[in-house]
């Protein structure tokens, strides 16, 4: 499901060089299909739809050239939760079109749909209407992730930093 979704998004090719900093997923009976809501120069929103879930992502357009982060990993204490791989996220962005050079640095930044597909696998969130994903910061391939939280509000950190904000089933309007 979020591969067909992924697919629509990547047929906006203007938008291929932009960073998503927040993905709503929510499950219901739409009618199928993709369209920029709003755009402008430096962030758009762009709608994906299909008959069971629709994804409306905010994009940013970086001021300056985004570079893979080196440097060591500090290892937590606390239970990994995730570890995303360079060819798996190379497979992502090879089978939804997703041509944006960020998932091609080295190390690779993580797709945020494929987070958002990782997290829909999890017993946390499967049965969730809504998910809202605020990214704070990049996640890396080989970066250990770690899931904090409970309830309706969960975070992704990695060595003690604050990657992604989770929000399920929020009010919404």
């Amino acid at each position: 499901m979020i591969r067909d979704l992924a697919k629509k998004l990547a047929a906006f090719g203007e938008f291929v060089d932009c960073v998503i900093i927040e993905l709503i997923f929510r499950r219901g009976a739409f009618e199928a299909g993709a369209e920029v809501v709003k755009a402008h120069s430096s962030m758009a929103l762009v709608r994906a739809c299909s008959s069971e879930a629709e994804l409306l992502v905010k994009l940013i357009n970086p001021r300056c050239e985004i570079k893979a982060a080196f440097g060591s990993r500090i290892q937590s204490s606390e239970k990994v939760w995730r570890v995303f791989t360079a060819s798996e996220i190379m497979n992502f962005a090879v089978a939804v079109g997703d041509k944006n050079k960020i998932h091609q640095l080295n190390p690779p930044i993580v797709p945020g749909l494929l987070v958002l597909e990782t997290l829909l696998t999890c017993a946390e969130f499967s049965a969730s209407d809504a998910i809202k994903l605020k990214f704070k910061n990049f996640i890396t391939a080989g970066e250990p992730l770690v899931l904090r939280g409970g309830g309706n509000r969960f975070e992704i950190y990695s060595a003690g930093v604050k990657k992604v904000l989770i929000t399920l089933d929020w009010e919404k309007p």
